[in-house]
């Protein structure tokens, strides 16, 4: 019991923080009392201070990004898309070419014909070339 003995002189909260039993028991970050107090305790000066640092910062941040979008507009206007719009079309253009020249072999009659004669003489070869039969055989 020497061991508790030394606990006695240490609170209920060091205790709690050292066992990590508060990790559900923290206190809220904004106190919402204190920042009530804090802001009470303003002169009108103050206030009408702080209101114009937060327009003048609004209207900063507003003229940088209009200084941005004005040279974004002026770089991108200069570009010319010509050239990669032109490789693509040629480039859509052959794989449509292809893609007509093998539909229209695909629309043939003897083409299925062929698919399917091809399925049943691939099917008797291998039925006939003495392999085991594929039901299963109960040992």
């Amino acid at each position: 019991m020497k061991d508790m003995d030394e606990l006695d002189g240490l609170s209920e909260g060091t205790l709690r923080a050292a066992l990590r039993l508060d990790l559900d028991e923290r206190p809220v970050r904004f106190d919402a009392a204190a920042i009530v107090a804090a802001a009470e305790q303003r002169t009108v000066l103050d206030q009408v201070l702080r209101a114009l640092r937060g327009t003048a910062l609004v209207g900063v941040s507003l003229g940088i990004e209009a200084v941005v979008a004005v040279a974004a507009f002026n770089v991108l206007a200069d570009v010319d898309l010509g050239a990669p719009f032109s490789i693509a079309l040629s480039t859509l253009a052959g794989v449509a070419q292809q893609a007509a020249v093998l539909g229209a072999l695909t629309a043939s009659p003897s083409v299925a014909v062929a698919a399917l004669a091809a399925v049943v003489f691939a099917t008797v070869y291998e039925r006939t070339t003495g392999r085991e039969s594929l039901n299963v055989r109960a040992s």
